[in-house]
């Protein structure tokens, strides 16, 4: 960067740069030594206008670097020259000049200065007045590679992964507890908020279409089903221990699970722990996971344990963090992870200001600079949010009309779930990273694993269709390094805070009042945990890993599910391209007289409308109506009576389930009357006197 003009078209504030370069002294640059192997370098990527690479600096390397390179008021290093940040050991850079902090670790950005604009935005870019989406060429924080290279890993992976858990018995079928576990966290009772009765339903009235496409049918698990047999009927039986339960075309050699011992390692809980009944085995390609109309109180509360009651706390072990962490926080509420989430929001308001002023910096102060916000609790809260949001782009993929029986994309329903919501996006993107590294790691090991000791041939087709999965999945150099967490002064201890954390998250799932959403999430976090298990549990050249059976199909179904996600979700993209161009069309041709335009094209149906701003809404594109056309004084009887006859039906509803109500308003206030009594913790109250909505009447 030759001149102060340049540095501003490029709206970098020249105030936060030393006046002249100075490099590190010798000893300044020695005690930075023992730190320069853990710089982590990314690859290169591009736009259409620059080239950028991110570098990661350990936090502890910063403690040491001097004063004149730290910018105080911003709480980050100062922009350095060249021959200051060449001299802090930043090597793989060679031609770059200027980079940005990025939050909450320390991430460095770098970019070629040789263009003489602005630069695009390289996290978050605007592609309409709405919604945000994240640029292809980010790359995914917290891991090592771009979203775009994850995207061209995934076309490539999808395929292989969805062949081998659609067409293998080994993988198609999972060994699950549904029906003998109940809720470890709250009482029955409180169980009845899973149930269709309270489920929010997409119609107002179920009865009016077919008993199949009903939330209570669609919930419900299909197919055979056979439960496990005990260790005498295996020795007895071991080529059909399960009698055809399954099916005759089931080799069942490749689906009984032959090992029932827990290890200490395990991130999750396993099925046949501390319950009645060892499990029934069920058909995870007759029971895919899709929309089942499960929502309301019951879906919320569960979300609400998993985000909220399994938050880390703050630290109180005695040795502080060396790599991961940082100063003591402001608050205990300062780590919940709503304010995690919110800083992506943050980061959004700021990128809309640089484009009015330049100088404004890259980096949003969320707050968390100082907070105890180390990689491994972040990472522990992406997971979930990224499995939260796999979950949701698959009900979104694939939703019943209810009306039509039909199973489509709903648009829609990605655009409020999904696409306002980019940090949700990125996190998914964060879980296929770790579990591709983990399905990677794995890989060597099971070049002589059996999978079916009873079938030679189904054996060795699976064993073939399971190394083209890792073999993907390895093309790609390294794109998450475990090796970066539980590294600090009490790595041992959070690792067991971390661990026994997961375990609580997969027994909330016995908490879920729909079985297909229950089997879904079971698979799910076994899944996630099997990947932890090997990342943290397994060096990469260690004994091959003591993984179930059950493991294994819950890790590479949970690859399917999280690669099935990033196709679904860059189809989406499109779809929401497309109706966002009509949406733009028919507001150009709304411009146009009213009378040279139908109703049906001012007012287009089964789009999308990006909310407007209230300036907007006052004073821009105002509803035209249509005095073309006046109702009838029979249609104005009909609707009335119609409204008349909504007003009877919702009071007699709720005369009817009014008792219902009212006992477990009374059962629970009881309970809750006996814990305090007897010196128990008091369970929250889960009923509040509200009054209804206008859109309920």
């Amino acid at each position: 960067m030759s001149t102060l003009q340049e540095m501003r078209q490029l709206g970098i504030d020249p105030s936060r740069r030393n006046a002249r370069a100075r490099p590190l002294a010798d000893d300044e640059r020695k005690a930075l030594e023992p730190f320069l192997d853990n710089i982590h370098y990314s690859q290169r990527y591009s736009d259409d206008e620059y080239e950028y690479r991110h570098v990661l600096l350990p936090k502890q390397m910063l403690k040491l670097i001097p004063d004149q390179y730290l910018d105080q008021s911003k709480k980050t290093l100062k922009l350095l020259w060249e021959d200051e940040w060449r001299s802090m050991g930043i090597t793989q850079s060679l031609g770059w000049e200027h980079y940005e902090v990025h939050e909450p670790e320390p991430h460095i950005l770098l970019f070629n200065s040789a263009a003489r604009s602005a630069p695009s935005q390289y996290h978050f870019v605007v592609s309409n007045k709405s919604y945000y989406q994240i640029s292809p060429k980010a790359i995914v924080s917290d891991a090592c590679a771009s979203y775009s290279t994850l995207e061209r890993l995934n076309e490539r992976v999808f395929p292989a992964v969805t062949d081998l858990t659609k067409t293998t018995d080994f993988f198609s079928h999972y060994r699950v507890n549904l029906f003998h576990k109940t809720c470890p966290f709250w009482n029955d009772d409180d169980g009845m908020c899973g149930n269709i009765a309270c489920a929010v339903q997409t119609l107002e009235n179920e009865e009016d279409i077919p008993k199949i496409w009903r939330a209570s049918e669609l919930g419900k698990l299909e197919g055979p089903k056979a439960q496990h047999p005990g260790k005498l009927t295996q020795k007895q039986l071991p080529q059909n221990p399960l009698r055809g339960g399954l099916g005759a075309n089931v080799g069942e050699s490749c689906v009984v699970e032959y090992d029932d011992e827990c290890d200490e390692r395990d991130y999750c809980v396993h099925e046949d722990e501390s319950a009645g009944s060892k499990g029934d085995y069920v058909s995870l390609v007759q029971n895919p996971e899709r929309f089942t109309g499960y929502a309301g109180q019951g879906a919320q509360q569960v979300w609400q344990a998993i985000y909220r009651e399994n938050c880390f706390q703050k630290s109180s072990f005695p040795h502080s963090a060396q790599l991961g962490s940082g100063p003591p926080a402001k608050g205990p509420a300062a780590l919940d992870f709503r304010t995690v989430l919110e800083a992506a929001g943050r980061q959004h308001a700021l990128e809309q200001q640089r484009q009015q002023m330049p100088s404004t910096p890259f980096v949003a102060m969320t707050g968390l600079e100082v907070e105890d916000e180390c990689i491994e609790k972040r990472v522990f809260y992406r997971l979930m949010s990224g499995m939260h949001a796999s979950i949701s782009t698959h009900l979104c993929w694939d939703f019943l009309n209810q009306t039509t029986g039909e199973w489509t994309p709903n648009v829609e329903c990605y655009a409020n779930r999904l696409q306002k919501f980019p940090e949700r996006i990125s996190n998914l993107y964060f879980n296929y990273a770790v579990v591709t590294r983990a399905i990677a790691k794995l890989g060597p090991h099971l070049s002589s694993y059996t999978f079916c000791s009873g079938e030679p041939e189904q054996d060795q087709a699976t064993r073939a269709k399971v190394l083209a999965v890792t073999d993907k999945a390895a093309s790609v150099p390294q794109i998450f390094d475990e090796s970066l967490m539980f590294k600090n002064g009490e790595g041992p201890s959070l690792k067991e805070d971390f661990r026994n954390r997961f375990r609580n998250v997969s027994r909330l799932m016995d908490c879920v009042g729909c079985d297909k959403c229950r089997l879904w999430g079971k698979v799910q976090t076994a899944g996630y945990g099997t990947a932890l298990k090997v990342l943290f549990e397994y060096d990469n050249d260690g004994k091959v890993p003591p993984l179930e059976r059950t493991e294994l199909v819950a890790l590479f179904n949970t690859y399917a599910r999280i690669s099935s996600s990033l196709n679904a979700i860059q189809k989406f993209r499109i779809m929401a391209a497309n109706d966002e161009t009509i949406v733009a069309a028919a507001s150009a041709i709304a411009d146009e007289p009213v009378q040279s335009i139908s109703d049906r094209v001012r007012k287009p149906h089964h789009v999308i409308v990006p909310e407007r701003s209230d300036s907007t809404a006052a004073g821009e594109d105002e509803e035209v109506y249509d005095e073309s056309h006046y109702p009838s004084i029979g249609e104005c009887i009909g609707e009335e009576l119609d409204n008349v006859l909504k007003a009877f039906k919702f009071l007699f509803e709720r005369y009817i389930a009014f008792p219902q109500m009212m006992w477990h308003i009374i059962s629970t206030e009881l309970l809750r009357l006996w814990q305090f009594f007897i010196g128990l913790p008091v369970r929250p109250r889960s009923w509040a006197f509200e009054r209804p909505s206008v859109d309920e009447l």
